[in-house]
Parts: C-alpha cells; sequence; structure tokens
C-alpha cells in the first residue's frame, strides 16, 4: 500500500508539470504552439518525465532533512534528460517540498490545508547540508538572470564555507530574497501564495470553465497580473515586470480567454512580450505548476 501511495503523489506532480507545460496561450512562454529558439516543448516534456523518480523519493523521505541531495540529484536529471537547458529549477524547487510533505501524509487524497502545514514542517527540519545541495542544484542549473550577488551567491565557493561554518538553513539563506525570487518568497512564507491566493484562484476557474486548458490559461493570466513575476524582476528590473502584470490585468478586463476581445488582447500581449528573452514570466508558470499540483493532491481529475 505504501508504495502505491508513493507512486499516486509522484503521478500527481508529474501530471501538474505536464498540464502546466500544454496550458496554451501561455503568454511569453513555451507551450503547446510556441517554442523558444534554444529550448522546446519537447524539451519540457522530457524535463517533466524525468523529475518523477526524485518525486517518489522526495515522497519516501518525508520529511526536509535530507531532501537537498534529492533537489541536487533531480536538477542533474532534469538537465541530463534533454538538450535544452534549464527547464524546470523553479518549479522542482517548488514541487520537492511538497511531495516529501505529501510522502509524510498516511491518507490520500491530502487537503491543502494539511499539506501546508506539513510542508512548514519540512522546510523548518532542513539543516545546513541541505543549504550546500540546494545551492549545488541552483549553481549547475544555470538560471537566466541570476547574476551575482552580495550575499550568499551561489557561484562564490566561500559561499559554501560560510553556510557550513555559520550552519546556515535554507529558510535563513533565502530569506534575504524573498522579494526577488518566487522560490524564497514561498519557503519564507509557508507557501503562502501557491497554497493560497494561488490555488482559490485556481479552484475558481476550474469551477467556472468546462474546458481545463482554458482554466488554466485563465488562471496564468491572473497569476501573473496579481503578483509579480520574479523572472522578470531578475532579468529586466520591477519597473518591467510590473509592466508586464499591468498588462495580463487589461487583458483580463476585457475578460481574458472567455471572450473574443479578451482572447484578441491575449494574442497582442504575447506577441509583445516574447520579443524579448527578459520578459519571460517563468515564475508565474511554476506558481502554477506548483498550486496544480496541491488541487490534485485533493483529489482533482482532469
Amino acid at each position: 500500500m505504501a508504495d502505491s501511495r508513493f507512486e499516486w503523489i509522484s503521478g500527481c506532480f508529474e501530471l501538474a508539470l505536464l498540464l502546466e507545460l500544454s496550458t496554451t496561450p501561455k503568454p511569453g512562454l513555451v507551450d503547446r504552439i510556441h517554442d523558444y529558439g534554444e529550448t522546446s516543448y519537447h524539451h519540457f516534456l522530457a524535463s517533466a518525465v524525468s523529475l518523477r523518480p526524485w518525486i517518489t523519493r522526495a515522497a519516501r523521505l518525508g520529511r526536509g532533512r535530507g531532501l537537498g541531495k534529492i533537489i541536487l540529484g533531480g536538477v542533474k536529471a532534469f538537465m541530463s534528460s534533454q538538450r535544452g537547458g534549464n527547464t524546470h529549477l523553479g518549479a522542482w524547487l517548488l514541487i520537492a517540498p511538497m511531495a516529501s510533505a505529501a510522502g509524510s501524509s498516511k491518507r490520500t487524497p491530502i487537503k491543502s490545508t494539511s499539506l501546508r502545514s506539513r510542508v512548514k514542517r519540512v522546510l523548518r527540519s532542513m539543516d545546513w547540508r541541505d543549504t550546500v545541495n540546494i545551492f549545488k542544484a541552483i549553481a549547475h542549473a544555470s538560471p537566466g538572470g541570476l547574476g551575482r550577488v552580495p550575499y550568499l551567491d551561489v557561484l562564490r565557493e566561500e559561499t559554501y564555507e560560510e553556510i557550513e561554518e555559520e550552519r546556515i538553513t535554507p529558510i535563513q539563506a533565502l530569506s534575504a530574497y524573498r522579494d526577488y525570487d518566487v522560490v524564497a518568497h514561498e519557503w519564507v512564507t509557508g507557501y503562502s501564495w501557491t497554497l493560497g491566493d494561488c490555488l482559490r484562484i485556481l479552484k475558481k476557474n476550474v469551477r467556472e470553465f468546462e474546458d481545463l486548458n482554458a482554466a488554466l490559461a485563465q488562471t496564468f493570466l491572473e497569476i501573473l497580473a496579481r503578483h509579480r513575476d520574479t523572472h522578470i524582476v531578475r532579468r529586466a528590473g520591477r519597473s518591467m515586470a510590473e509592466m508586464v502584470s499591468s498588462m495580463a490585468s487589461k487583458v483580463l478586463e476585457l475578460g481574458g480567454v472567455s471572450t473574443p476581445a479578451g482572447r484578441k488582447a491575449l494574442t497582442e500581449f504575447d506577441r509583445r512580450i516574447r520579443r524579448s528573452r527578459r520578459l519571460r514570466p517563468g515564475s508565474s508558470a511554476d506558481l502554477l505548476s506548483a498550486s496544480l499540483s496541491a488541487l490534485l493532491l485533493e483529489g482533482f481529475s482532469p
């Protein structure tokens, strides 16, 4: 029974990654009909599938200590599974603690309220060794717009010495970046967006739209409109991120995917931001993947 429970949990997360990837249109990002020059839909497919064994390992772990090594293993797996580069770092960093938290539950489906309390326990129980492995995972994926930072730069050897000497936990390490990176924000706040606002938006749209793709596309727009995309913040600055969120809001004011005017505005929005690689709203996609995972863990079936 335990094995089937872990397989069910990992299946929920894998399906969430695939559903998020397939959501179309997804302005500025890879979807079923849009590729980047360097990264295609098929690269993301291979990456998502490669993570399933590592999701299962996280679920079997059922706690936080030791999760950093699994996170590093997952990053190496998706980076070697395809030739499109960093495909799933943000999503994987969000779902790995969720998978471990889900694995600690003896019952399925798992309510989001229970999942959130378990996620908080997982995050609190991680130690400095997890921080080292998580930072190595980030450096290995080499995400766009990472740059050099004044505190605990993953690209500096001295950072790892400081983490060990000061016994810095992941939460402590990421606290300085909660307004700069969506993963840092979620880990520090106990998944306040993923298992709060974003999940509420997703549930609302799943109820209101008969077509699941339309529900997910609308949810993506609402997440982007409500939460400044930290991928864009890192690459292009806060003002540009705010501009993209404002553009998403204007599409929603016209009805989003539910009206002809909204769909026309959405096409134009996509065309405008797709011109620049600095305006790819990847953290919004990561939040959609994570909140979708929570919905599936609650028992939702597409």
